[in-house]
């Protein structure tokens, strides 16, 4: 038991004195550009560990495909910063977010129980297309319009799902029509109408929630319409059988005796 644990502080103790080496040389300069590769392919190698827990484990670990994406997101982040051209080092950020929103998207795809990923998943991927857009330097796109499309897009998709899903999702049409408005909205030169949408929109919602007829059952519907229920069978009666007495033989020769 001994020779255990003071092979666990001998570990312990060499990979602390290896890290302090790493820091140390890091500060002094000596690696120089090296120490961006090493620390990319540090997070990829943590990433990828992640990732096969979460590809072994599907149903028990299925979040371990978050901080997989992650990692691996920020590697290409450190590998784009680094050693990338410039106009692609400005898309690092894009491919982080867009990372992290795959880890989300593969939780969906390996158990569809976990529909809500989809949400967040969409809003990440909606994010990184506004960093594109904002760094591409295309003033046709508004980037708070590439935004409001994507995740309005994505609630229209998670109601299209209702059926695949066997769940009721169509309450998403009513996020995916107000954020589809906006985006176009502001796409559009009429940015100032959204001063009407917003309380149209509204108006809309609550004559929705007033003027929605609420489903009744079957036979509350019957019962309440005046329709005369089906009679129920009668019951059969319940007759017992006769008991016929057998006349004792005993008496039959004890009465002819008597009258004699």
């Amino acid at each position: 038991m001994q020779t255990q644990l003071n092979n666990k502080s001998s570990q312990w103790g060499i990979l602390l004195i290896a890290l302090g080496a790493f820091f140390l040389l890091q500060v002094t300069g000596i690696f120089g550009a090296l120490s961006g590769l090493f620390w990319s392919l540090a997070f990829g190698a943590a990433g990828a560990v992640f990732l096969y827990l979460f590809l072994t484990r599907v149903h028990t670990h299925w979040w371990a495909a978050i901080p997989g994406f992650t990692l691996l997101g920020l590697a290409a982040l450190l590998f784009y910063d680094r050693f990338a051209p410039p106009f692609f080092a400005d898309l690092g950020a894009a491919v982080f977010l867009a990372a992290i929103g795959a880890g989300f998207i593969a939780i969906f795809f390996t158990n569809r129980q976990h529909w809500w990923a989809i949400i967040p998943g969409g809003v990440l991927f909606s994010v990184a297309g506004v960093v594109v857009v904002a760094n591409s330097g295309v003033d046709v796109l508004n980037p708070a319009s590439v935004l409001f499309i994507g995740i309005g897009c994505t609630f229209g998709l998670l109601g299209l799902m209702s059926t695949y899903l066997n769940t009721n999702l169509r309450w998403a049409y009513i996020p995916a029509a107000v954020m589809l408005i906006m985006g176009i909205v502001i796409f559009t030169p009429f940015v100032g109408a959204l001063n009407w949408i917003w309380p149209l929109a509204l108006i809309g919602g609550g004559a929705y929630l007033v003027l929605r007829r609420p489903t009744v059952d079957a036979s509350v519907s019957t019962y309440t319409t005046g329709q005369p229920l089906a009679a129920a069978p009668p019951a059969e009666p319940n007759v017992e059988p006769a008991t016929v007495t057998q006349p004792d033989p005993v008496d039959e020769i004890a009465e002819p005796a008597a009258l004699r």
